[in-house]
């Protein structure tokens, strides 16, 4: 069994020398952290319709994956907030917190980011995540498709 603590840990550290060394400019170049083993397990299956659907098969497979217990989000014109609970991400977002390290990536919010923007064909951005206990609210700025 892999020591948890430990790797959020190293997570910790290592975004930590990220922002020290990018400043802001880092959260973008985060933005794929995460993403390549959905594109690879799953390829185009988690891009849908529409973006509700399309959030809502990625939110299937993140708590198929066990990567959360489940998740809600509500979308206001280009603003999307998704609130994972129990993400296994959220110590090491507590982590950051603790030593003054703003987070500047989710993992689960870059999923959801990535398969909306395959179906927008735009980029979206993390705004903000926010943590209440055992749940982190992340608020994504779509891009307005033409």
């Amino acid at each position: 069994m892999a020591n948890t603590a430990y790797l959020n840990s190293i997570i910790k550290d290592l975004t930590d020398v990220l922002w020290e060394e990018h400043g802001t400019g880092a959260k973008y170049r985060t933005t794929l952290v995460g993403v390549e083993y959905f594109v690879d397990k799953y390829a185009d299956k988690l891009t849908k319709d529409d973006i509700g659907c399309t959030v809502t098969a990625v939110i299937d497979i993140l708590k198929k994956e066990e990567l959360i217990s489940d998740a809600t989000f509500e979308q206001e014109d280009f603003v999307l907030k998704v609130k994972f609970k129990s993400c296994v991400h959220l110590e090491t977002e507590k982590q950051l917190l603790d030593s003054n390290i703003k987070i500047i990536n989710c993992p689960c919010a870059n999923i959801v980011m990535h398969f909306i923007d395959n179906l927008i064909g735009k980029y979206s951005e993390l705004v903000n995540v926010d943590i209440d206990q055992d749940e982190c609210t992340a608020t994504i700025c779509m891009m307005k498709s033409d």
